[in-house]
């Protein structure tokens, strides 16, 4: 008797509980409440939210999780993030999202990786396969010579 009664209390709370996006959220998404004590920034003219390392957007029928843009600043790092040092340059990632230090706090900027890719000669492995280089990276141009313009 004790067990359907707790799974009646269970599932009673679970029915209560208000329609807030759960930690981390996919983005696309779509919430009707944010979590407490979300962070409100607006960007561009467009209004975003940030939950730990989850991002919002505020959209006409409630919120989206998003991936942020780049160069909104944020004023205090999620509190899970990884250090990933490239270039003698900290870039702090948490759920997925790159950030740099900046006037006023953390600025999101594009993944590293994506300005080429960057090799670690003394693991033989390109980054974000491994995570820390300790002679420093090299930076491999992601298109071959012959191929620029």
């Amino acid at each position: 008797m004790k067990t359907f009664t707790a799974a009646i209390v269970l599932a009673a709370a679970l029915l209560a509980a208000p329609a807030v996006a759960q930690y981390p959220s996919p983005a696309g998404e779509a919430v009707t409440l944010l979590p407490e004590g979300s962070l409100p920034i607006t960007y561009r003219g467009s209004r975003y939210f940030v939950s730990g390392d989850t991002w919002y957007q505020q959209v006409v029928a409630g919120y989206v999780v998003v991936t942020p843009p780049a160069g909104i600043v944020v004023p205090t790092l999620p509190p899970a993030y990884s250090i990933v040092w490239l270039a003698g340059v900290p870039y702090y990632k948490a759920n997925n999202i790159y950030y740099a230090a900046a006037p006023g706090g953390y600025a999101v900027v594009p993944s590293p990786a994506s300005q080429g890719a960057y090799y670690c000669a003394s693991t033989r492995r390109y980054f974000p396969n491994v995570p820390d280089c300790a002679e420093g990276w090299s930076i491999v141009p992601t298109v071959p010579p012959q191929l620029r313009n």
